[in-house]
């Protein structure tokens, strides 16, 4: 057996394990899911403090990535004590510890790996005006901002932030004028590294698919591959963001 079919079939057998254990673990979580409806999870929340503070001095706001929630995300758990676990957003020795006068909030979108049939989904652009408009509407939105993005969370959030630069609305312009700093979490500006292994997980993605009647998300495709309007828009955001004194720490 050659080098090239070896490396194929342990792509294969590597995408296998993969999704065997992501089926487990979303098995798992599924008993333990939040009970409210996906549209009661979505949008901007404030985690801390619980009320409006007038002593803060900047908002951070944490976005979640593909096939998980800002709960799942910023939660650690310990494998072998189910009663043990940190919300790194949330816990008064870490992000809390660190930042003192920062309002922390969270944002939840759609971003389930699997769909009904009979569900519209959302466009990446579609996410972003509502991310946009979400941020542009909180109380004391001249703070300055920092953001935190996972994964397809932070392709959503540069488009948000690019149409705010276009846009003619001063809500808008106010958030890019706010966003002093961006932290990017495995976000696939060009395309995940894992395309190899995403294409020989399609067939197994498929049949779950099938068996459960559902849809496998669109967005999925923003992570496997780098397209022309991925590009352009990487492009736009470094342009816009780099340029007439716009400049932030990312």
């Amino acid at each position: 057996m050659n080098t090239t079919n070896v490396t194929n079939s342990a792509l294969v057998a590597g995408a296998t394990i993969l999704v065997l254990l992501w089926v487990c673990t979303r098995s798992a979580h599924s008993k333990r899911a939040d009970k409210r409806s996906p549209k009661q999870l979505e949008g901007l929340r404030q985690i801390y403090p619980d009320e409006r503070d007038a002593n803060s001095e900047f908002d951070i706001i944490a976005i979640h990535g593909l096939d998980t929630t800002s709960d799942e995300t910023w939660t650690w758990r310990d494998q072998n004590n189910k009663n043990l676990k940190i919300d790194w957003l949330k816990h008064p020795d870490m992000l809390r510890a660190n930042f003192p006068k920062a309002r922390i909030f969270t944002y939840d979108w759609p971003a389930q790996m699997f769909k009904s049939n009979c569900t519209i989904e959302r466009t990446p652009k579609e996410l972003a005006r509502l991310l946009l408009q979400d941020v542009a509407s909180r109380d004391a939105p001249k703070r300055q901002i920092v953001f935190i993005a996972s994964c397809l969370g932070g392709l959503i959030l540069i488009e948000a932030l690019a149409a705010a630069a276009q846009s003619g609305k001063p809500h808008f312009k106010q958030v890019r004028n706010t966003t002093g700093g961006i932290i990017f979490l495995t976000t696939p500006f060009q395309r995940t590294s894992f395309k190899d292994i995403a294409r020989a997980a399609d067939p197994f993605l498929r049949a779950r698919a099938t068996l459960t009647a559902t849809v496998i998300t669109e967005l999925l495709n923003n992570v496997e591959e780098s397209t022309s309007h991925l590009q352009d828009l990487v492009s736009k955001f470094t342009e816009v963001y780099g340029r007439h004194g716009q400049h932030i720490q990312l």
